[in-house]
């Protein structure tokens, strides 16, 4: 019995086939493993009269440096599913925290929602936390509480409100955000 199973070109294939389903299913676990570490950003946002939507995205990207002096910290996010971008500056950030946007202090910090990246050139396509609303009132307002920060990590939530150049509000609220630097 022992050598049928040993000559048998059956099992021979058998062995091999679950030998490379298994370097398969490896292979796209360490994928989906990448992605997931580069970062998450999730949220609810609305633009001027339109409703809430959930703002997901995988892409987001953290940057931290020095400028005029001081630690800089940057974090961008592009929509998976629509043009939407928020865009946020922090200065002074070298530890976990709460900081407000555009926040006391020499510099203050920028807090802005892109309704569409590919119309850059247009100026009401920009809300930012330091233009007033149609009323004339400066309103802008925004937060960031860093609930993680490492060398190669972080994670946090975030919620602004900001006007575009014809005072038009937008609104971010309840996002969560994670990334690798």
């Amino acid at each position: 019995m022992k050598n049928t199973f040993k000559n048998n070109p059956l099992v021979f294939v058998c062995a091999l086939l679950l030998c490379v389903v298994t370097v398969i299913a490896f292979s796209k676990n360490l994928e989906v493993g990448k992605k997931m570490s580069r970062g998450f950003f999730s949220g609810k946002i609305s633009f001027g009269d339109s409703t809430n939507h959930k703002l997901y995205s995988d892409k987001v990207q953290v940057r931290r440096n020095s400028e005029r002096g001081v630690t800089v910290l940057t974090i961008v996010v592009t929509d998976n599913n629509s043009p939407e971008s928020v865009f946020v500056k922090l200065y002074n950030v070298t530890d976990k925290g709460t900081f407000f946007i555009p926040g006391e202090g020499d510099f203050q910090n920028v807090g802005n929602l892109i309704k569409d990246v590919n119309l850059f050139r247009e100026e009401t396509n920009f809300y930012q936390t330091t233009l007033a609303n149609d009323e004339g009132l400066k309103n802008g307002v925004g937060r960031v509480n860093i609930i993680k920060l490492s060398e190669d990590e972080i994670e946090g939530e975030l919620i602004i409100i900001a006007n575009n150049s014809d005072g038009k509000q937008a609104q971010l609220e309840s996002a969560r955000f994670k990334a690798k630097f």
